[in-house]
C-alpha cells in the first residue's frame, strides 16, 4: 500500500511500522485511512512524494526519548561495539538530542527531492555506528553515517583527514602517518592494474599443473610466472594493509590527543580535521543520498537503504515491473543491513507512537 499526503503524520509512521515482518503491537490502517483492528493490508515500504516528516520541537523530544528507551532496553550493561565503554558511560541524550536537530533540518533542506522519514534515518544510522560519532570500520568508512574518504571528498565536499596541507605538520600528531591514504589508494589502484594486466597468469592453476604433470609435461616458464604473480600481489597487499593500519593509527592518535575524543567540546577541531566526524555534513548528506534513491526508486525505502550499502545501481534493474521500484542486490553484507534497519525502526516507531 502506498500512503499519500492525505495521511497525517502519526498515522503513516504507525503504517510504515509496516516495513517489519510483523507490526503485532500496531494497529493496521485501512484502505480508507481508518486505523481497524484485525484488518490487514498490504506491507508500507512505499513513501508518497507528497508527505511530510517535519518534526516539531515537541515531536524531536518525544522521538529523543523512543530512540534512548530503545537503546537502553537493549544495551543496559553491555560494551557496545565502536564505543568500547559500557552503555551507562555513553552520553546518548546530548548526542540524540543533536542528531536528530539535524536529521530534521536535513530532512527538511532536502523534502523537494524527496520526502525522508527521520526515524528510518535514525533506523539507519544506528546500524551504521550505534550513533558513534568517531566510528571507524576495516574498510575505513567514518563517523555516524560510515562515509567512506572518496565519498565522503568527492560527493559531499567534506574534508577528510590527510587531505590538506597542514594535516602533515604539527601540532596535528603523527603528521608523518598524514599521506597513508592516498599511499593506501594509490597500491589499491597498482592492485587492480597488475591483476587486468596479468590475467594470463590465472590460466596456470592448480588444475592445469596437475594435468601437464598427469600427462608428463613439463611447464617451468608458466609455473614460475605463476609463482611471480603470487609474489607480487602478496607484497602489495601487505603494503595495503600497513597502509591502512597507518590511516588508523593517525586518525585514532589525533581523534583522542587532539580531540579528546569530544566532539562537542572540539567542534572546531573536528571541522578542520575530518567532517565525517561531525553531525551536520554527513547527516545531511545521508539523508540527500536516501531522498535521491527515493526518487529514483519510487518511493522505496528499502531499495533506498540498500542503495546507500551497495551503491544505488546495484538496485537497478531491467524487468518490467521492478524496474520502477528497484530490487535487492544480491549481496549478504546489504540484505543483513537492511534487516537491521527494519528492526531498528520497528523498535523507534512503537516507542515513539506509545509513549
Amino acid at each position: 500500500m502506498k500512503y499519500g499526503s492525505n495521511i497525517n503524520r502519526r498515522d503513516f509512521l504507525l503504517a510504515g511500522s509496516g516495513i517489519a515482518v510483523s507490526t503485532l503491537s500496531l494497529n493496521t490502517i485501512a484502505l480508507d485511512n481508518t486505523p481497524t483492528s484485525g484488518h490487514n493490508t498490504s506491507l508500507s515500504f512505499l513513501i508518497d512524494r507528497g508527505t511530510s516528516f517535519e518534526l516539531s520541537d515537541n515531536d524531536r523530544v518525544k522521538l529523543e526519548r523512543a530512540v534512548y528507551d530503545f537503546m537502553k532496553t537493549h544495551y543496559s550493561g553491555m560494551s557496545l561495539q565502536f564505543w568500547q565503554q559500557p552503555f551507562e558511560q555513553i552520553d546518548f541524550e546530548n548526542r540524540l538530542t543533536n542528531i536528530i536537530y539535524w536529521i530534521n533540518k536535513a530532512v527538511k533542506h532536502h523534502e523537494s527531492l524527496y520526502p525522508v522519514d527521520p526515524i528510518w534515518v535514525l533506523s539507519q544510522i544506528k546500524a551504521e555506528s550505534l550513533f558513534c560519532e568517531f566510528a571507524l570500520s576495516r574498510s575505513l568508512a567514518a563517523g555516524l553515517c560510515q562515509f567512506m574518504p572518496y565519498t565522503a571528498r568527492a560527493g559531499h565536499q567534506m574534508i577528510v583527514a590527510g587531505d590538506l596541507p597542514a594535516h602533515h605538520n604539527p601540532p596535528y600528531k603523527k603528521p608523518e602517518l598524514a599521506g597513508s591514504l592516498q599511499q593506501y589508494d594509490a597500491l589499491i589502484k597498482k592492485r587492480n592494474n597488475f591483476i587486468k594486466n596479468n590475467r594470463s597468469t590465472k590460466f596456470f592453476n592448480l588444475e592445469k599443473a596437475l594435468t601437464f604433470m598427469a600427462q608428463g609435461q613439463e611447464a617451468p616458464e608458466e609455473a614460475q610466472n605463476q609463482l611471480d604473480y603470487i609474489a607480487e600481489i602478496s607484497e602489495i597487499n601487505s603494503s595495503i594493509a600497513e597502509a591502512k593500519k597507518n590511516y588508523v593509527d593517525y586518525l585514532e592518535t589525533n581523534i583522542t590527543e587532539l580531540g579528546k575524543r569530544d566532539l562537542f567540546g572540539q567542534t572546531e577541531f573536528f571541522s578542520r580535521f575530518d567532517e565525517r566526524l561531525t553531525y551536520q555534513k554527513p547527516i545531511f548528506a545521508m539523508v540527500k543520498m536516501l531522498a535521491n534513491a527515493l526518487r529514483v526508486r519510487s518511493g522505496n525505502i528499502l531499495s533506498a537503504s540498500a542503495a546507500y550499502n551497495a551503491g544505488l545501481s546495484k538496485t537497478w534493474t531491467n524487468q518490467p515491473i521492478y524496474t520502477q521500484y528497484g530490487l535487492m542486490p544480491a549481496y549478504e553484507e546489504t540484505s543483513l543491513y537492511v534487516s537491521k534497519i527494519v528492526a531498528n525502526y520497528e523498535e523507534i516507531s512503537q516507542r515513539y507512537h506509545t509513549g
